[in-house]
């Protein structure tokens, strides 16, 4: 074997691969957490201002809510 040998052999490279699919598993849990805190972020927003419009009043005659004793 002389010295020409390894003369034809093209340096190997390293390639790391297909990395989009591991990188878009780890970037999933992250999306969902943060999808599903801005659906309640939404829903929380939604019942305070249904709340602070007051579409949720006591009825003044109703049994439910007597009146109490007349000093």
């Amino acid at each position: 074997m002389g010295t020409s040998f390894f003369k034809g052999a093209a340096p190997m490279k390293i390639n790391g691969g297909n990395q989009n699919m591991e990188a878009r598993a780890i970037g999933s849990s992250t999306y969902a957490s943060r999808s599903a805190a801005a659906g309640a972020q939404k829903g929380l927003t939604t019942a305070l201002a249904v709340n602070k419009a007051g579409a949720f009043k006591p009825q003044k005659n109703s049994a439910a809510y007597p009146k109490g004793p007349k000093v």
